[in-house]
Order: structure tokens, then C-alpha cells, then sequence
């Protein structure tokens, strides 16, 4: 066997060792295949060139894969690519259109406890605390939790 494909399947393992890491989240087959190449590597060093080269190519293999994975999680190494700007708006919550509790919406499907009610002309989702309410009923708005109008009928 020739330098060449024992360097090659070393290097092809821990570029796939880095992918597995770096990249693929989880055990996957990046990260066998890897290993294994770089395991075939230096088994084939072993075989081919006796265990004086078989050991420094182990030894060779631990230190460059340790170098590799030291610069690849330092922080500055991602500086360079890394998206430095931030995402500073917010999700509209609609505060200013939401119904305040205490009003009054009519159910236009059926809240059995959750369905439909609309207000001021907009359609909203809402759960029902007094259980069944029907379709086309009257119901009082008792509160807000995200966007989610919480009713009750309206006796």
C-alpha cells in the first residue's frame, strides 16, 4: 500500500470526523465513516510498513486530530465566518387590537373549549372556562394568554 491512500483515507476520516462534530448533529454515519477511515489508515500502515511507522502514524494521527479539533472550537477560528449581526425586532404581539377583558365577543363556531369567537370584525382563537358554549352565542372575554382570548358565557 502507498503513502498516498493511508494519508488520504486519514485525511477523508478526519475531515468526516470534523463533519460529524462540527456539522451533523448526533452519532451518524459521517462519524463512523471517519473513524473508521482514519482506523484503516493507520491498520494499514501497521501491515504495510512495519510497526516503527505504524506508531508514528498513530501518534502522528492523535496529535494532528487533537490540533484539528482544538483550533476548530476555538472561538476566534469562527469569527471570521460567523454572522456578526443581531436580530433586534420582535414578533408583533398585536397588543393594540387585542379586546380587553371584560368585553363582549360572539362565538362564531362552537367552544367545546376551544374555537372561534370574533370581535370588532377579526376573527379570534379563544378557550372557554365555563365548558360548551355554542355557535353564535354571546360570551364575555375574561382574559388574554398569547394571543388566545379566554371567554366565558355570557348568562
Amino acid at each position: 500500500m502507498s503513502w498516498f491512500l493511508i494519508i488520504f483515507l486519514l485525511i477523508i476520516g478526519l475531515l468526516l470526523l470534523l463533519l460529524e462534530v462540527l456539522v451533523i448533529p448526533g452519532t451518524s454515519i459521517a462519524g463512523i465513516f471517519g473513524f473508521l477511515s482514519m482506523v484503516v489508515g493507520v491498520w494499514m500502515a501497521f501491515t504495510s510498513y512495519g510497526t516503527a511507522s505504524g506508531l508514528i502514524t498513530l501518534g502522528s494521527v492523535l496529535v494532528i486530530s487533537i490540533v484539528t479539533f482544538i483550533l476548530a472550537f476555538r472561538s476566534k477560528t469562527w469569527d471570521r465566518i460567523s454572522l456578526k449581526t443581531s436580530i433586534d425586532s420582535k414578533i408583533d404581539t398585536f397588543d393594540d387590537i387585542l379586546p380587553k377583558a371584560g368585553e363582549t365577543a360572539v362565538a362564531i363556531s362552537r367552544l367545546n373549549p376551544i374555537g372561534k369567537v370574533e370581535y370588532d370584525g377579526k376573527e379570534y382563537e379563544a378557550r372557554s372556562i365555563s365548558g360548551y358554549i355554542e355557535e353564535k352565542s354571546s360570551v364575555i372575554i375574561v382574559a388574554i394568554e398569547s394571543n388566545k382570548l379566554i371567554v366565558k358565557h355570557q348568562n
